[in-house]
């Protein structure tokens, strides 16, 4: 009876007019998936069919937290209900994916999609080691330079070849430098952009504020109320320094769009002034006077977006510092946030990070405690609410946290940097959120930030850690440990046989000049040949002394804008 009276219902609201908005029903990747290839689309399905002039590039947009604003075709299937993305080029491995749909889609019947939709999935990870091996360590000074508390970093793409950079701020020298990855995982020299309205600069957060395609960069000021903007330049990498309002002491900065109209916002814990502000998108990259709310908290220092109650829009999460907390604020979808949640947990929040930590399929929350040197984790229950699940020791005064499937396994591992005890400790997650066999990774005197990602592009995530006394950037590197795998594909392209003996031959390449390039794991050229690519190639590498073993293959295609492919193969005995 139940089934029959709401179908009737729904029959009598559409005969009276009284039409309904679409409404997701599901998606893939699924939310907070760990699974996903660096080339799979994304499939979004709705209750009803969509009107398919208003599902466009400016309506669905995707954004990976390294790679960037990702280009991509957008297709509808035949009853108009699915949208798929293909994206235009590879993600990166391991990276976190934002996925965000406007209000402006609409349905059949011109109903808008309320509040637009918003989701997070991640990369998968090759499976590698958390113990790492330290490949380089250089200073982020210039000449004559001696202290410049190089702090805060920020990994994505910024110049768009396709490898993680580094963009890193200064607290001292109030700048920041960009170091381009020169394609192998290394930094070349840097380049300085100054920051005049900035006062001890730190905190930040990437995104596409004005559509253009480029990697912008928010950065919040410590000691002033000041929000730097860097928009994304075609010529010179960054424009010059734009300052916004916020309140005083911006400890904590968030990217996030609070009213569904696909124009990222930004989000900001100033623990100066007790509060957490909202910088409003007016459409066009440029930020409207802050939106100021005092918390039930104290000292607002760290806050994260994410969909905390899996209604599609995003949410905020905030760390009291004064009251060691953290306090969960739900998004209506207009931009108007309820307190729903208030955790206690060991010490001072100084920084949040976020994920699916036991891999129930609900955001949870990550923070470092400064005062107690643990990191709490916050298990979510997809309503809002947050319960902490256990806490580890780190070092002490620890003040930055980062999450990322380090040996890809499939799940979540953090690593936290440690001030006072000058090194990082990195947690394995052994599975359910658990975390155990802790690895601590020294410094010179600070442990300051620590970042995850593939600086390499060979699938594994390496760490990246900075040093704000000794001014230097320290690189550990990963190595793939896959076993024996038959086929590798990726795209269309099928590298076989694998294992190999004397020849690989490899299909799906495009026409034109390609090069190949096969490495040993510690990254040395044991092979090059370049030829001209159709259909499918071989190269007969007989006579190269290769050792039994695992070896990396990188394609490189002449005029592709996706510009290498990297695989793992293995030499076999003849």
């Amino acid at each position: 009876m139940k089934i029959f009276t709401s179908t009737l219902t729904l029959c009598l609201l559409a005969t009276l007019g009284f039409a309904q908005a679409p409404q997701v029903q599901n998606m893939s990747p699924d939310r907070q998936s760990m699974a996903s290839e660096p080339t799979a689309s994304i499939t979004i399905s709705f209750d009803q069919a969509l009107n398919p002039a208003t599902v466009t590039s400016d309506s669905f947009m995707v954004f990976g937290r390294w790679s960037g604003p990702m280009d991509g075709t957008l297709s509808l299937n035949g009853s108009n209900t699915e949208i798929t993305f293909t994206p235009q080029r590879d993600f990166f491995y391991g990276e976190w994916v934002t996925v965000r749909l406007t209000s402006t889609i609409e349905s059949a019947g011109g109903d808008a999609l309320d509040n637009g939709y918003a989701y997070n999935y991640w990369i998968k990870t090759l499976p590698g080691t958390l113990n790492q091996t330290l490949v380089d360590q250089f200073s982020a000074e210039q000449p004559g330079e001696t202290f410049i508390q190089c702090y805060g970093a920020y990994a994505g793409d910024v110049n768009n070849d396709e490898h993680t950079d580094l963009v890193v701020i200064t607290e001292a020298a109030e700048d920041i430098r960009v170091f381009l990855n020169d394609g192998n995982g290394g930094y070349d020299d840097f380049t300085v952009f100054d920051m005049p309205n900035a006062n001890n600069p730190s905190t930040n957060e990437g995104s596409d504020f004005n559509h253009d395609g480029r990697i912008d960069v928010a950065i919040g000021s410590i000691q002033n109320n000041n929000v730097s903007v860097f928009m994304g330049s075609n010529t010179d990498i960054f424009e010059d320094e734009l300052g916004y309002s916020a309140e005083t002491g911006v400890r904590g900065i968030t990217v996030i769009d609070v009213n569904g109209d696909g124009w990222d916002d930004i989000a900001t814990a100033n623990r100066s002034s007790n509060s957490y502000s909202i910088l409003m998108n007016d459409g066009t990259g440029t930020f409207q006077a802050p939106i100021t709310t005092n918390s039930s908290v104290s000292n607002e220092t760290s806050i994260v977006a994410v969909d905390l109650n899996n209604d599609g829009i995003q949410d905020l999460a905030v760390g009291g510092f004064g009251s060691s907390d953290v306090l969960t604020l739900i998004n209506d979808g207009q931009g108007n946030f309820t307190e729903t949640d208030v955790t206690s947990i060991s010490g001072s929040p100084w920084m949040l990070a976020t994920g699916d930590m036991d891999n129930d399929g609900n955001a949870d929350i990550v923070s470092v405690n400064s005062s107690s040197g643990e990191v709490s984790i916050l298990l979510g229950d997809g309503a809002g609410n947050l319960t902490v699940s256990d806490e580890y020791a780190v070092g002490s005064f620890s003040l930055a946290i980062d999450v990322g499937d380090i040996d890809g396994d499939g799940d979540l591992d953090f690593i936290a940097s440690n001030f006072g005890t000058s090194d990082f400790t990195l947690y394995e997650n052994i599975g359910g959120g658990i975390f155990a066999n802790p690895i601590t990774y020294d410094t010179a005197q600070a442990g300051s930030c620590a970042i995850l990602h593939d600086r390499n592009n060979d699938g594994a995530m390496d760490i990246t850690l900075i040093d704000e006394i000794e001014d230097i950037i320290i690189l550990y590197e990963n190595t793939p440990t896959l076993s024996s795998v038959d086929v590798q594909k990726q795209d269309n392209l099928i590298i076989y046989p694998n294992p190999f003996k004397d020849r690989i031959s490899i299909k799906g390449l495009s026409s034109g000049s390609a090069k190949i390039t096969i490495y040993d794991l510690q990254g040395r050229v044991v092979y090059s040949t370049n030829f001209l690519s159709s259909g499918i190639s071989t190269i007969d590498i007989g006579d190269i002394p290769l050792a039994e073993g695992d070896y990396i293959i990188e394609i490189e295609e002449i005029g592709l804008r996706k510009k290498k492919r990297r695989k793992i193969i293995r030499k076999k005995r003849k």
